[in-house]
């Protein structure tokens, strides 16, 4: 009976892990492209959508990975965001 959680917990730790990739490339590859504000939100909107999505769709096999995607999405985009209007008002 422990292995099963040991693996269990294993597998969660490997889609949160999955979970922050795809969340910094989305929001990564919305600042590469743009530098701007509004791809920014709209990159980390849709990564939210998708983590609900899975999330609802899967239910708790998805645990993992919504736990990844969800807060770095918002977190960097957060972030880039806060650091463009500082940069903005320097110039």
């Amino acid at each position: 009976m422990p292995r099963v959680r040991v693996q269990s917990a294993a597998v969660q730790v490997g889609e949160f892990a999955l979970g922050v990739c795809i969340a910094y490339g989305a929001i990564g590859a919305a600042w590469g492209l743009s530098h701007s504000v509004w791809p920014l939100l709209v990159a980390a909107g849709l990564v939210v959508a998708v983590a609900i999505m899975l999330e609802v769709r899967f239910g708790a096999k998805a645990t993992g990975l919504v736990a990844g995607m969800l807060p770095t999405s918002l977190l960097a985009a957060g972030l880039l965001i806060a650091l463009s209007l500082v940069a903005y008002r320097l110039n």
